[in-house]
């Protein structure tokens, strides 16, 4: 039973909710309307590894930047 995201087509407003079948109806808990299209969403994950997502978006953990004067990017981000 996954939780999807929508957007009301009447009132722009964005919600979640519980979708038990593909085929059920969804209304804007704000104004009721049914007219609600799914939007797409945006996930979280967490990369393997010791350090997960700090080793991704660090680089390889030994490389510096132009910025920093050790093995560690600690002293300047």
């Amino acid at each position: 039973m996954p939780i999807y995201e929508y957007e009301c087509c009447d009132c722009c407003e964005k919600f979640e909710t519980l979708v038990f079948r593909s085929d059920e109806a969804v209304r804007c808990p704000k104004c009721n309307s049914d007219k609600a299209q799914r939007v797409m969403s945006v996930c979280g994950f967490k990369s393997g590894g010791d350090k997960g997502a700090a080793s991704s978006r660090m680089g390889s953990g030994g490389a510096s930047c132009a910025g920093c004067t050790s093995g560690s990017c600690a002293s300047c981000h």
